[in-house]
C-alpha cells in the first residue's frame, strides 16, 4: 500500500530571525536545511529510490549529503511503500542524530575557545527548540484529493500543542541574541564573549559545517563596503598594496586577528580575505576594550586607517566606504494554485524540479552580483548584496524564475512568479531590525493585485524611512532610468525632495478633493522640473525627461501611472543607487552599469 508522507521541521522564521551578527542568520539557516536534509536522506535510504521524494527533487544522491550546497525547504513530501509509522520513526532519529553532530562542533568549539558551560541545560534547550510534525493518508484515491486531505492534517497537527513547563527555568540572565531562553555560560565567559548566550545562542554562533573549516560569511559592513571596494582593481595595486599592507600589519602589531582574512569566497587582489569592517572607524571600536591601554590602542589603529586613505587617496578621489547595504527577501506568486492544480505525483514533482533548477541557479546570481546567500529554498530566498548591484540582482532572479516556472500552469491560471522585497539599511543597525523591515518590504510587494512586483524601502538613520513599490518592467524600469540621470548628472539631487513638498502640501484625506488637486500637482511638478538645472547647474534638464515625466503623471489630460509623491519617492531610492555606482571603479560606457 503507498501512503503521502509529509513531515515539517521547525521553527522557521523565529529560529533564523534570532540573529545579532549576519553569521547567526546564516548558521541558522543552513542548520534547519541541514535537518531536512537528514530527513529527505533517511527517507531514500528507507524506501531505496530517489523518485519517492515529491519535495525536495533531487538530482543525485549527493544533493543529501551533509554539507553539500544544496538547501532543502523546511517540509518534506514523498510517497512511500512502507508503514509511515515505521519511516516517520527512523526519520525522526535520523534527524536528531544529525542534529547532534552540529551541536557536538559547537559544544567543542566553545569548550576550546572560551571554556566551561552548562551543558545539560544547553542541551535540554536545544532540544525543546526542535519541532518535528508527521502526517501520512493512504493513497486510495485521486491524487489531488488525498494531498488536499494530507495537507490539512498537517494543518491540524502543527495547530495542535504540547505545552509543557520547561525543565532549565533559572534567575539566570537571558540570552543575548533573542531574550527567549536563560543563559548558560558563568561571568567569566561572559566577559570573554561579551553577550550572554543560552544553548541555542551559542549552537548559532560557534556551530560550524565541518571539524576542519571554520564557517565564514559576509558581516553587514563588509557588504556595505563591496562598492568601495571595487575602485581598487590590479591597476591600484602599486599604491594600494603596501598602503593596506601597512595598515594591517598596524592591527596585527595592536592584537587584531579576528578578521583577517575571515571573508569566503575568491580573494580580492588587494583586501584577499579581510572583512570590509576594518574599513570603518566605528567598526574598530569592537575590536578593543574600554580600558585605558586599549583606548589608546584604538587612537593607533584609527590613525592607521586614517593614513592608509591618505596613501589611496589618488584612486579613491576623497571616497569612503558606503555605510548602507541591502537585504533581498523574495517568494514565489500563485504558488498555492500551482500546486493545487497538479491532479498526478508527475506534475507535482515536475514542480519540485523546476523549484530545484531556481534554487541551483539563485546562488549563481547572487554571486555573480558580489552577494551573500542565506537560503535558496523552493520559491524563497533571502541574500545580503551591495546597494549598486541589488536591484540587478533582484531583476535576474525574476526573470529566472518566471522562465522556470512558466510550464507549471495549466493555461487556465496565470503561472507562477516573483515578488521581491529590498530593506535598504545602514550597517550598524540591529539585524532584527532589518529583517523586520525586508518582510515588511515583501509584504508590500505581495500586496499589490496580481503580485508579481517589487517594493524597496530604504531606513536612512536621518529622516522617515521610503517606500516604493509596483510591477515588474514597470517600477523597475523607472528605477533604473532615475538612477542613470542621476548618475549622469542630469538629474538634481534636490527634485525629489520638491516634489516631495509638493505633494505634502496639496494632500488631503478627502479622495475626491485629493483627486481635484491632480491638475494643480501635475503643472506645479512640470513647472519644478522644468527650471531645475543639470549638471551642478550649468544646462536645463533634458527635455526627454521633463516629457517622461509629464506622461507618467498623465499631464494634461491622460490617464495618470504614478503620483508625485511616488515620482518624488521614486528619486530618492534612486539616489542610493546612484551614490553606490558613483563609489565603484569607473567605466568608460556609463550604460553598461545601469
Amino acid at each position: 500500500m503507498s501512503y503521502l508522507l509529509i513531515i515539517h521541521i521547525g521553527p522557521v522564521q523565529d529560529f533564523i530571525a534570532s540573529a545579532r551578527r549576519s553569521r547567526d542568520l546564516w548558521f541558522g539557516s543552513w542548520l534547519l536545511s541541514e535537518l531536512s536534509k537528514a530527513a529527505a536522506n533517511s527517507i531514500v535510504q528507507q524506501e531505496g529510490k530517489l523518485t519517492n521524494l515529491i519535495f525536495p527533487a533531487i538530482e543525485t544522491d549527493d544533493d543529501l549529503k551533509p554539507n553539500s550546497s544544496f538547501d532543502v525547504a523546511n517540509k518534506i513530501v514523498a510517497i512511500i511503500e512502507n508503514h509511515p509509522t515505521a519511516i516517520a520513526k527512523k526519520v525522526l532519529s535520523d534527524i536528531e542524530q544529525r542534529l547532534d553532530q552540529i551541536k557536538g562542533l559547537a559544544f567543542k568549539n566553545f569548550t576550546k575557545i572560551v571554556g566551561p558551560f552548562d551543558s545539560d541545560v544547553a542541551n535540554l534547550q536545544i532540544k525543546d527548540m526542535l519541532e518535528t510534525f508527521w502526517v501520512a493518508k493512504k493513497l486510495d484515491k485521486d491524487y489531488s484529493q488525498v494531498r488536499k486531505e494530507t495537507e490539512a492534517l498537517m494543518t491540524a497537527r502543527k495547530a495542535t500543542n504540547n505545552y509543557k513547563k520547561v525543565s532549565w527555568g533559572s534567575s539566570a540572565a537571558k540570552s543575548s541574541l533573542d531574550g527567549q531562553r536563560e543563559s548558560v555560560i558563568d561571568k567569566i565567559a561572559y566577559k570573554e564573549t561579551g553577550e550572554h548566550l543560552c544553548g541555542v545562542g551559542l549552537l548559532k554562533r560557534y556551530g560550524q559545517q565541518e571539524a576542519d573549516k571554520k564557517p565564514s560569511f559576509f558581516s553587514t559592513s563588509h557588504v556595505a563596503s563591496l562598492p568601495f571596494l571595487s575602485l581598487f582593481t590590479q591597476a591600484a595595486e602599486a599604491i594600494a598594496k603596501p598602503a593596506f599592507k601597512k595598515y594591517i600589519s598596524t592591527l596585527k602589531e595592536l592584537g587584531v586577528t579576528e578578521e583577517l582574512g575571515n571573508v569566503p569566497g575568491d580573494p580580492h587582489p588587494i583586501f584577499k580575505n579581510c572583512d570590509g569592517e576594518l574599513l570603518y572607524e566605528d567598526r574598530l571600536n569592537g575590536f578593543f576594550a574600554k580600558n585605558e591601554t586599549d583606548k589608546i590602542n584604538l587612537n593607533k589603529a584609527k590613525e592607521a586607517l586614517r593614513k592608509f586613505y591618505q596613501d589611496c587617496e589618488p584612486i579613491i578621489d576623497n571616497k569612503k566606504p558606503s555605510t548602507y547595504y541591502g537585504l533581498l527577501l523574495a517568494d514565489g506568486d500563485a504558488m498555492g494554485k500551482a500546486i493545487a492544480q497538479q491532479k498526478t505525483v508527475e506534475g507535482h514533482q515536475k514542480i519540485s524540479e523546476k523549484l530545484r533548477l531556481f534554487a541551483k541557479s539563485v546562488r549563481q546570481i547572487v554571486k555573480e552580483n558580489n552577494g551573500s546567500l542565506v537560503y535558496a529554498g523552493g520559491d524563497d530566498v533571502l541574500a545580503f548584496l551591495p546597494l549598486h548591484t541589488i536591484l540587478k540582482c533582484a531583476q535576474q532572479l525574476a526573470k529566472d524564475f518566471c522562465e522556470k516556472l512558466q510550464e507549471c500552469s495549466d493555461g487556465n491560471t496565470p503561472s507562477p512568479t516573483l515578488s521581491v522585497g529590498i530593506a535598504i539599511v545602514h550597517h550598524l543597525d540591529p539585524l532584527s531590525d532589518a529583517l523586520a523591515l525586508v518582510r515588511k518590504a515583501e509584504k508590500a510587494a505581495k500586496s499589490l493585485v496580481n503580485k508579481k512586483a517589487l517594493a524597496i524601502t530604504v531606513s536612512k538613520r536621518s529622516g522617515i524611512d521610503t517606500t516604493v513599490k509596483g510591477h515588474w518592467d514597470a517600477l523597475d524600469n523607472r528605477l533604473c532610468y532615475w538612477t542613470k540621470l542621476l548618475y549622469d548628472k542630469q538629474l538634481p539631487h534636490g527634485v525629489a525632495y520638491e516634489l516631495r513638498n509638493l505633494a505634502l502640501r496639496f494632500s488631503s484625506k478627502d479622495p475626491r478633493e485629493q483627486e481635484s488637486f491632480i491638475p494643480i500637482l501635475q503643472i506645479e511638478a512640470a513647472r519644478i522640473l522644468a527650471r531645475k538645472r543639470a549638471k551642478y547647474g550649468q544646462e536645463a534638464i533634458d527635455k526627454k525627461v521633463v516629457t517622461y515625466v509629464k506622461e507618467l503623471l498623465g499631464y494634461p489630460d491622460k490617464k495618470q501611472t504614478v503620483t508625485v509623491e511616488d515620482l518624488a519617492n521614486e528619486i530618492i531610492v534612486a539616489r542610493v543607487f546612484a551614490d553606490a555606482l558613483k563609489l565603484t571603479s569607473p567605466i568608460s560606457n556609463k550604460e553598461d552599469k545601469l
